[in-house]
């Protein structure tokens, strides 16, 4: 989903800022989008647009709304839930993912649907607070521990879905919303599924972060994507550049190194982007190589 260079929201807001909900889900055909105000348009896509509103009442606290539209949602994405009924797989998974927080990762609040839309409450993030696509951008010439800094957390965030057997499919800098202390949220559950339901026939992701097996033509499992993504994205924070230009390049390219900011980061760079899928690291693999275990400068 398209988004604004700048997220609106609000950085001390949790769980327990919403008293008004009591169950996910329990006010989903009562609930109405007149409920709440909005305060500005944060971005418009093909399949929905995302909003910064405020409940009427009891509270006036600040929530995101994404609106996704029923006749844009894939068919093999709608699943059954006992409590919730029939919904899209983004609901089931972030409803499953609010009973197991990480702090880096985005948090449902609530649900709810009309006639054309589902509409998914979440807590904002930042105030305000900017995608990592516009901070690379804004900051060309990142300090390495910043860089180390913004892909420790997704590589977290990502480790926490994989133990809990879910995979992202659409990890891109666009997808990463930081604050102003480089805290930040892995954000748009569109694309995630359970890795059981693998292997894929269809990929749903964006194609410059898509593995070579993906592109191929192959099935292919959910968690070797995502690992190659993040191979995608840590190039791309180090370098301010896609790695490759086209599919061919993806395929059979060799890897350009503009300049080496380290050996071990460059290490990383290349362990991940293996295109052999039985070869390249999982999760764990990439936590415990030298240039993330590193330890954090301390200012």
């Amino acid at each position: 989903m398209a988004s604004s260079s700048v997220k609106a929201g609000a950085s001390n807001l949790t769980r327990a800022s919403y008293p008004q909900v009591t169950k996910i889900g329990a006010r989903k055909r009562t609930k109405k989008l007149s409920d709440f105000d909005v305060v500005s348009e944060m971005g418009e896509g093909a399949y929905g647009k995302v909003i910064l509103a405020r409940y009427r009442e009891p509270l006036e606290n600040l929530i995101v709304i994404k609106s996704v539209y029923k006749d844009r949602i894939l068919v093999d994405t709608w699943v059954r839930d006992m409590d919730l009924g029939t919904i899209p797989s983004e609901i089931k998974i972030m409803v499953a993912l609010s009973e197991k927080p990480h702090e880096n990762i985005t948090e449902i609040i609530d649900f709810f649907e009309d006639k054309e839309c589902y509409h998914i409450e979440m807590i904002p993030h930042g105030n305000p607070a900017i995608d990592l696509f516009d901070l690379i951008e804004l900051q060309p010439n990142m300090p390495e521990e910043d860089c180390r800094n913004i892909f420790r957390q997704v590589v977290s965030a990502i480790k926490h879905l994989h133990d809990l057997g879910i995979a992202h499919r659409d990890i891109k800098d666009e997808n990463i919303i930081l604050d102003k202390q480089g805290h930040l949220k892995l954000i748009d559950f569109g694309s995630a599924t359970y890795v059981r339901s693998g292997p894929f026939d269809v990929f749903v992701g964006t194609l410059d972060y898509a593995s070579p097996e993906v592109l191929s033509g192959q099935p292919y499992e959910g968690k070797p994507q995502d690992i190659w993504a993040l191979g995608i994205l840590l190039y791309t924070i180090t370098y301010k550049e896609n790695p490759f230009y086209n599919v061919d390049e993806i395929m059979e390219g060799e890897l350009r190194v503009p300049f080496v900011m380290s050996e071990k980061s460059i290490d990383l760079i290349r362990m991940i982007l293996n295109r052999n899928v039985n070869q390249r690291p999982t999760i764990d693999n990439i936590l415990a190589h030298p240039w993330l275990s590193t330890k954090p400068l301390i200012a």
